[in-house]
């Protein structure tokens, strides 16, 4: 009985995405009820992991857990088809601020038995998780370390989804597709180049390229990545984790890879209003079959189908004027009066459509009414609204209970509900990260996502029909240099931690942390703290550098020992202090001291110091001939020979 547990499939469903893209709708309630083409997403998720071979599943929510539970045990009642096959257990903390967070309450429940997939409940996929698990456990038998294997969509590099979202750029080697660089760059970003490490290109015979990737927030995940998480607590979110993996693979003993999926497998993730439109699309069109605007329900062929991609539930009533162009969803007991013209619309139960009204590209929730005369293009309006007559209103967002006053013309307009009345946020252009199109402007918050919707995305075609083999250029992507701000971010951290004698665990995590801001390599890391600390400002001010500096390496030991552990971490060293004493004036003809320090205190090594040296030798450096330099090796022969000899 034991060991068929061990072969059920496990599953892990993060509810929460930790960021205000679907505020003020999801301040109301959780992301996973959030409707998509009238099924909330997290109905889409049980359905496709219970298709795709998964057993057990276990949804990690943070915002009111108590009502997931309730909706879990709603679809238990209704006897929906997954719950034949899987079993749902509901994890809650009120704590998790982060994905990553959330992984390490995981670690620390002990749930994972082993290979599991991990994915987000804003995750749209008709994928075989077991097929696509069993290529990540043959990947692992090869490479031991293998972490986690991400899973990527391959599409036009300007399709909607891919140009309306945070883009990625990988290179990974082309036989193992182990990945060896990942980027994410912003929309609309005007960077126009891309740099690679020399020695990702020397040390594989073949580089693959890719720009062109939909990450739908899937990962084949190995047993190692909870406590990967546990012993890492600065990896935040998942980008971290790549990078944290990409940059520490030495240390870490873990390493990335990556699956393309093909022909009509489908995966996408909804981020932001843009792609949640997009992907509503193609649930419409049957792009994520066999997910349906039926997903979730045990009654099946509720719907009339009218043509034209249009969907009417058979208790609704049309008017005999009313029009419905195409890619239409109308809920139960709804009722659209004459002259009405709809479009790319989804509209939900219980609600009442005007007469003269057009809607576009809109999403219209439960127990709406809209009166006559009325124009809602690119709009979400959530359930129990009133919009009065002759208003119009144009990339809106309205929460629940919200009202639009008769003759109101709102564009990018944000109204919530609040206790006196009602509070109108005006939305204005954005230039933010994001790539979004309206931001919050009463908030001034950068990371706010888009808002309202656009009509470009109201015609936007599926991934699936474009062609997706990328014969678009290379796109823009931002690869800064920025190796002065980490080296300065380093000297501030540390002169910090010296003067309030900080604890180094905590500096460590400081130094990590700009290291993945700005994609710092290792061997970068290892010269430029060495570099910080003998850059420190209280050296500058010093009477007796050389006692100064022997008080810095002392109080930094454990920095020193976290970083230069191997003998390519003591070159760095060794070629830091070079560096360090050429420009640093309160260190001129101290070259010989400064080592002989690193050397007492076990920071370096005999070996690598000679070695060093010679390479000293043959370029010629400004130091080599330096008094203290000469003096320095003179002894370190002669300590040799003397420890040969009393051997």
């Amino acid at each position: 009985m034991e060991g068929d547990k061990e072969n059920i499939i496990q599953a892990v469903v993060i509810m929460d995405e930790f960021n205000n893209n679907f505020n003020p709708i999801t301040s109301e309630k959780p992301l996973g009820l959030l409707p998509l083409a009238g099924v909330p997403l997290v109905d889409y998720v049980l359905e496709s992991l219970a298709a795709g071979g998964v057993g057990e599943v276990i949804l990690f929510s943070c915002q009111e857990p108590a009502t997931i539970r309730d909706h879990i045990k709603n679809c238990k009642n209704e006897k929906v088809p997954w719950t034949f096959s899987m079993e749902v257990q509901i994890l809650s903390s009120e704590t998790c601020q982060t994905m990553g967070d959330v992984m390490r309450e995981i670690d620390a429940a002990g749930l994972i038995r082993g290979y599991f997939v991990l994915l987000g409940v804003n995750t749209i996929t008709n994928v075989n998780f077991a097929a696509l698990l069993e290529q990540h456990k043959q990947t692992c038998k090869k490479d031991k370390g293998a972490a986690i294997t991400l899973v990527y969509k391959e599409l036009a590099w300007d399709h909607p989804l891919i140009s309306n979202d945070k883009s990625i750029f990988v290179a990974a080697d082309g036989k193992s597709k182990k990945i060896l660089l990942y980027q994410k760059y912003k929309p609309k970003c005007k960077d126009t180049t891309i740099s690679l490490p020399l020695d990702c290109v020397l040390q594989h015979a073949e580089i693959k390229l890719h720009h062109n990737l939909l990450d739908a927030g899937i990962a084949l995940c190995s047993p190692s990545v909870p406590p990967l998480f546990s012993d890492n607590f600065d990896f935040q979110n998942s980008h971290d984790f790549i990078h944290g993996l990409l940059i520490n693979e030495d240390i870490l003993a873990s390493t990335l890879y990556y699956i393309l999926l093909k022909g009509n497998q489908y995966a996408a993730a909804v981020t932001n209003w843009k792609t949640y439109h997009i992907i509503c699309l193609d649930v419409i069109h049957r792009w994520a079959h066999p997910l349906s605007i039926e997903t979730g329900s045990f009654y099946q062929n509720q719907y009339a189908f009218m043509g034209k991609h249009n969907y009417i539930k058979t208790n609704s009533v049309l008017s005999r004027s009313c029009t419905l162009v195409e890619d239409v969803i109308i809920g139960a007991d709804t009722h659209t009066s004459d002259m009405s013209s709809l479009s790319k619309t989804v509209i939900g139960d219980n609600s009442n459509i005007g007469k003269n009204v057009t809607i576009h590209g809109s999403h219209i929730m439960n127990n709406v009414v809209i009166k006559d005369n009325c124009k809602i293009m690119n709009s979400f309006i959530d359930d129990n609204c009133l919009i009065e007559e002759n208003s119009i209103l144009e990339g809106a967002i309205i929460a629940p209970g919200g009202k639009v006053n008769a003759g109101s013309k709102l564009k990018g307009s944000v109204i919530e509900k609040s206790d006196k009345d009602k509070n109108e946020k005006i939305l204005s252009k954005s230039t933010s990260e994001s790539g979004t199109e309206w931001e919050n402007e009463s908030s001034g918050d950068g990371d706010d996502e888009l808002v309202g919707f656009e009509k470009q995305w109201s015609d936007s075609e599926s991934c699936y029909s474009s062609d997706s083999s990328a014969q678009s250029s290379l796109p823009n992507s931002p690869v800064p240099e920025d190796t002065n701000i980490f080296l300065q971010e380093v000297v501030d951290s540390l002169a910090r931690g010296y003067e309030e004698k900080l604890k180094c665990d905590y500096l460590i995590l400081e130094i990590n942390s700009s290291r993945y801001a700005y994609n710092i390599q290792l061997h970068e890391v290892n010269f430029f703290v060495v570099r910080a600390l003998l850059s420190l400002p209280i050296l500058m001010e010093s009477k007796n550098v050389l006692v100064t500096v022997k008080d810095i390496l002392k109080f930094f030991h454990p920095v020193l020992c976290n970083y230069i552990k191997t003998k390519s971490a003591i070159m760095d060293c060794l070629k830091a202090v070079e560096d360090s004493c050429i420009k640093n004036e309160w260190l001129n003809g101290k070259a010989g001291q400064i080592l002989h320090l690193l050397y007492n205190a076990d920071v370096i090594d005999e070996d690598s110091l000679l070695e060093w040296y010679e390479d000293l030798k043959e370029e010629e450096s400004e130091i080599v001939n330096q008094t203290s330099l000469v003096k320095f090796f003179e002894w370190l022969q002669q300590a040799s020979e003397e420890s040969e000899e009393s051997d």
